[in-house]
């Protein structure tokens, strides 16, 4: 049986929306590279989401929860698991308590331009860190997302997921291992929401901060090409863009995929290129940081694939 008839014929009978099987990444991912995947799911819903999980898990087929596609990429040979994307899970909502507490929840499929935009006409400051950061609540919760100084770990209050056995777990801040870009969590794991809890504010303050964040982020990022975002985690003390400035690569290029003139530590599509220029570009980075500095560049963003 082909991968597509095994999904499909697992998932015939939960009663699910929008499928598509033998879907190329190259039309999803902010990166505009990828391969084809056995089946990309539209996720509508929590409860469809558990039938989905717990049916795989029953047949033994691989997948994974994906946000926006804009910190993964595809190999192009493809995927050959399911791919569940959260995007449309997007409920949101802010509730205070008796003890003067402001907290949002919003599910995974939450954009960080949706949550902070939200906040703002709330008048609730603390994710304001987070303007213009592409990507949803999910992937940033994951991934322990961050800018300027901030963490999302740093605004966190409880965080919702399935096990493994597609079994729903509220997580307490205290009970997560966040570090630089992990939340620790249990890799088979899916957030589903998140709760933040912020502080009251001025809104004219907050809306000023985002501003002049996303300003600096337009000026400093390459927002005129497709890209998957920073590529390799920064070390510490020393930003990843700024080595690979040093090492003299800004420019390089493997195909139409090329390392940012405007940000180093960006790799952008300058038209055609495929998953496997941009992979080839990424080994040539960390192969010189290697030899010439002695430095494991790691990747911030997500591959995934056959080889």
């Amino acid at each position: 049986m082909t991968a597509k008839n095994e999904i499909s014929y697992a998932l015939a009978d939960i009663g699910i929306g929008n499928i598509l099987y033998d879907e190329p990444m190259s039309r999803h991912a902010s990166l505009c590279v990828g391969g084809n995947v056995g089946a990309l799911v539209f996720v509508e819903s929590e409860k469809e989401l558990i039938r989905i999980v717990r049916r795989l898990n029953e047949r033994e087929i691989k997948f994974i929860a994906v946000g926006n596609l804009t910190n993964i990429i595809v190999r192009d040979s493809g995927y050959r698991g399911v791919m569940l994307l959260m995007k449309q899970l997007r409920e949101i909502n802010c509730a205070s308590t008796s003890e003067g507490e402001y907290c949002i929840t919003a599910q995974a499929g939450v954009t960080l331009s949706m949550l902070v935009n939200y906040a703002a006409t709330k008048e609730l400051e603390g994710m304001e860190f987070c303007a213009g950061i592409p990507g949803s609540v999910g992937g940033a919760v994951w991934m322990n997302a961050g800018a300027y100084g901030k963490e999302i770990k740093d605004i966190i209050k409880t965080i919702s997921l399935l096990d493994s056995c597609g079994v729903k777990k509220t997580l307490q801040r205290e009970e997560i291992s966040f570090g630089y870009r992990t939340s620790g969590l249990p890799p088979e794991s899916i957030i589903l929401n998140a709760e933040f809890k912020l502080k009251k504010g001025q809104q004219e303050q907050i809306k000023g901060e985002i501003s002049e964040i996303i300003k600096r982020r337009q000026e400093k990022h390459p927002l005129n090409f497709p890209n998957a975002g920073s590529i390799f985690k920064n070390l510490p003390g020393q930003p990843a863009g700024r080595l690979i400035e040093e090492m003299g690569l800004k420019g390089t290029s493997c195909n139409d995929a090329e390392v940012s003139l405007k940000h180093a530590n960006f790799i952008v599509n300058k038209g055609k290129a495929t998953a496997s220029d941009v992979l080839k570009l990424i080994a040539v980075i960390q192969a010189k940081a290697e030899k010439e500095r002695g430095i494991n560049l790691e990747t911030e963003v997500v591959i995934v694939g056959e080889d």
